[in-house]
């Protein structure tokens, strides 16, 4: 009868699984998914837009793949729907018509202008939401409120171009290309007139047709050839065109030693034009050989980005192994728009059938996504994605801001003059004089306000010293910065200088500098540093413990609006990666005295540091602003090396685990309460030793503690045991005995169990 019920028992736990099983394949394979399209040039689009095709593509997948990671929308998968419009207007017209008769809700892209046009009069016309992160021209939201966009439109963007050419770098005489398309007309036009209405004179000007082809680039080369032979060189040249166009122009130009500025406008502003180039022989022998020196307006440089950017890029570069372009946040920040759009109007609109974003209405579900990306007008709606945080304008453009990024060794980074919005124009003192003298340049009803960038860079040479009764280390460094101009780039202060000077009032002064040089108008300085800095640990999870080990400072005088300190990745040897991907000698070199500790990863970023006192400026008195400086910040997370700390502190706490246990195999007279209170005292004292190595301030409870604790229990548990076992009924009944410390074996054991389990899943 027994063995009958246990096959009885087996029989109904295997069919419970498999019910269990199927259960979940079914629900999974019929569970509501919520559909997005995204329509980019994949193939027969030319070499760079293809690149920069790819790379909006993984931006949109990666947010993707982080939703459904995060369980969905409202328990909803995401769905990303890829459909491939060549950059190429009929192609995408007829992109548009399939996805009009899916199932998505909403479209992300084009990438282009005039694709974005020709497809957004279908998507006007049968009621779907198209949202672009690059297509700029301003036909393409315009009378149409239907399509959106995070990115900026040419009509400010040209416009900003002509202000920085002429108000920044002081030319006044530049050559015009432009392309044939509604991003070429619209931004070359822009940036012709207002060029010329700042006092700039256009020197020649060219229109690349939609077959152009190299003869149409000897053309503007021979007459660049020209202008330079009679002395009428232009100060530089502006390509306000699609980067495919003019790749082969951009080439010709430095293999006949034309080196004028070249600057370009958003198209150009991405790591796909300086991809383009890598199978050439001059770009393989020196990095960056045709794009060095290539001005471009971006929405996103990573080199001034905070840590919540940088950790965009981080997860983009370890899971597609290629740095993002800008273009891969921008159509991240697409997507998140989205979503928010769904999860706002889902939390606004109480009442919303059951059928809602179900798939069984879709024309209802499109008319939501657009009311809910529409309601994103102003400050107070903004939405906060992975890079950036921005709402959009009455013509549904993002109102974002436009950096002007360099290109140096194939990458972009920031030029050494950005134009900052000023969102308080109440806090500038002497306005009028400061627009006057080009401090402050005001484009239609926006001032922004010239800021110089300074590349600060950091080699760590070792870190020792480390002291966590008191969270301080030693770091041994080089610092550098690049800068241009007459500033006291140096005058910084250390904002984690050791804890102990910082309560006496001593400041860390830089030393006079080790190397000090200048080439092509660009300052350099480098200083050696050795001291002691400050990072309060955070010990809950003791052992298991991360800990974050860094150089932070700022400006001593001048606010985020005057200098930002942007991150040398070009010339820093440590770039911000995971130590598997730092050379290995990088761990012994730097990390030889602190054994104890393996580092994890290293950081390097911009932020924001907000001062909410005044200090007595009273531009900010009665104002809701404060004052804010950039800091730069160096971070090396480190973990414990937990197999030695194991090793020379966990195995006493075992070895006593071990011998409580087989105490209880002894002879019962052999256990007493004496024992037992000998073995709780000797791990009491020894608890209270290991938590001797920890701040006389942590007064919360460590991981280590519940280690303990599960010993207190442990011997409580035996304790007991034995006090019961000494009651008159146990004493008269060996049976009864012997079942007692049976119990008392079996219970240790699953005790410990239970135990690991929940501390692995708490802590692991």
């Amino acid at each position: 009868m027994r063995g009958k019920n246990i096959i009885i028992w087996l029989a109904l736990v295997l069919l419970a699984l498999t019910v269990s099983i199927g259960t979940a394949i079914f629900n999974r394979q019929n569970q509501e998914n919520i559909t997005i399209a995204i329509a980019a040039p994949l193939t027969n689009a030319g070499a760079a837009t293809e690149i920069a095709g790819k790379s909006m593509l993984r931006g949109a997948e990666l947010y993707v793949k982080e939703v459904n990671r995060a369980g969905g929308i409202g328990g909803k998968h995401l769905t990303l729907q890829v459909y491939d419009d060549q950059a190429k207007p009929n192609a995408a017209e007829e992109v548009a018509k399939k996805i009009v008769q899916s199932k998505a809700v909403a479209v992300i892209g084009h990438y282009s202008s005039s694709t974005s046009k020709a497809a957004g009069k279908i998507y006007q016309a049968y009621g779907i939401p198209a949202i672009s992160g690059s297509a700029t021209a301003d036909s393409v939201t315009q009378g149409n409120d239907w399509y959106f966009r995070t990115i900026f439109a040419d009509s400010f963007q040209g416009k900003f171009i002509a202000y920085y050419l002429k108000q920044v770098l002081g030319y006044s005489k530049i050559c015009l290309v432009h392309g044939y398309d509604a991003y070429g007309l619209g931004l070359g036009q822009t940036i012709e007139a207002q060029f010329q209405q700042l006092g700039g004179e256009i020197l020649g000007k060219w229109k690349l047709e939609e077959n152009q082809n190299k003869a149409t680039d000897q053309i503007i080369i021979q007459q660049l050839q020209k202008l330079k032979q009679l002395g009428q060189a232009p100060e530089a040249v502006v390509l306000a065109t699609n980067r495919d166009q003019v790749t082969n122009l951009l080439a010709e130009m430095k293999n006949r030693n034309l080196d004028f500025p070249v600057f370009g406008g958003d198209d150009l502003g991405d790591v796909a034009i300086a991809q383009a180039f890598t199978e050439r022989p001059e770009e393989k022998e020196s990095p960056g050989f045709f794009t060095n020196g290539l001005y471009a307006t971006v929405p996103l440089i990573y080199d001034v980005a905070d840590d919540r950017i940088l950790q965009f890029r981080r997860r983009f570069e370890q899971t597609y192994g290629t740095p993002p372009g800008w273009s891969a946040g921008s159509y991240y920040d697409a997507v998140s728009a989205v979503v928010e759009a769904i999860n706002r109007t889902q939390l606004r609109k109480q009442d919303l059938p059951k059928a809602a974003f179900t798939g069984k209405d879709i024309k209802q579900d499109r008319y939501w996504v657009k009311e809910g990306l529409a309601a994103i007008d102003t400050p107070e709606t903004a939405i906060q994605t992975g890079t950036r945080t921005f709402y959009l304008d009455k013509e549904r453009n993002a109102v974002v801001p436009i950096a002007v990024g360099l290109f140096d060794k194939a990458n972009l980074v920031s030029a050494f003059t950005q134009l900052q919005n000023i969102p308080n124009i109440r806090k500038v003192a002497n306005l009028e004089s400061q627009i006057k003298n080009s401090n402050i340049v005001q484009i239609g009803q926006q001032f922004l306000q010239k800021t110089n960038i300074v590349y600060a860079g950091i080699d760590i040479n070792k870190i020792g010293s480390l002291d966590e009764k008191t969270s301080t280390y030693l770091v041994d460094c080089y610092l550098w910065f690049r800068y241009k101009g007459e500033l006291d780039a140096d005058n910084i202060e250390f904002i984690n200088y050791g804890i102990n000077r910082l309560d006496s009032g001593e400041k860390l002064k830089l030393s006079d500098p080790i190397k000090v040089g200048k080439e092509a108008g660009v300052n350099h300085k480098v200083y050696r540093i050795k001291a002691d800095f400050h990072e309060e640990f955070d010990f809950h999870n003791y052992p298991f413990d991360d800990q974050h080990l860094s150089v932070r400072f700022r400006h001593a005088n001048l606010t985020r609006d005057k200098l930002i300190y942007a991150i040398d990745f070009v010339g820093m040897r440590d770039k911000s990666s995971t130590i598997k991907e730092l050379p290995k000698q990088w761990k012994e070199q730097v990390f030889q005295e602190i054994s104890s500790w393996n580092p994890q990863k290293v950081s390097f970023y911009q932020d924001t540091l907000t001062n909410s006192s005044t200090l007595g400026d009273r531009r900010v008195i009665d104002s809701d602003s404060n004052l804010e400086y950039s800091q730069f910040n160096a971070v090396i997370d480190i973990e414990r090396d937990l197999l030695g700390f194991s090793i020379k502190n966990l195995l006493p706490l075992w070895f006593f685990v071990v011998v409580a246990y087989l105490l209880l195999f002894l002879p019962f007279e052999h256990l007493s309460a004496e024992v037992l209170s000998g073995l709780l005292l000797a791990v009491v004292f020894y608890h209270l030793s290991l938590l001797q190595a920890l701040p006389d301030g942590v007064g919360y409870v460590v991981a280590l503690d519940y280690a303990f604790y599960l010993v207190y229990l442990l011997l409580g548990l035996e304790l007991v045991l034995v006090i019961v076992g000494h009651r008159e009924i146990f004493q008269k009944s060996e049976l009864k005995l012997s079942q007692l410390m049976g119990f008392g074996r079996m219970a240790f054991p699953i005790l410990i169990l239970m135990f690991c389990g929940l501390f692995y899943g708490f802590y692991f």
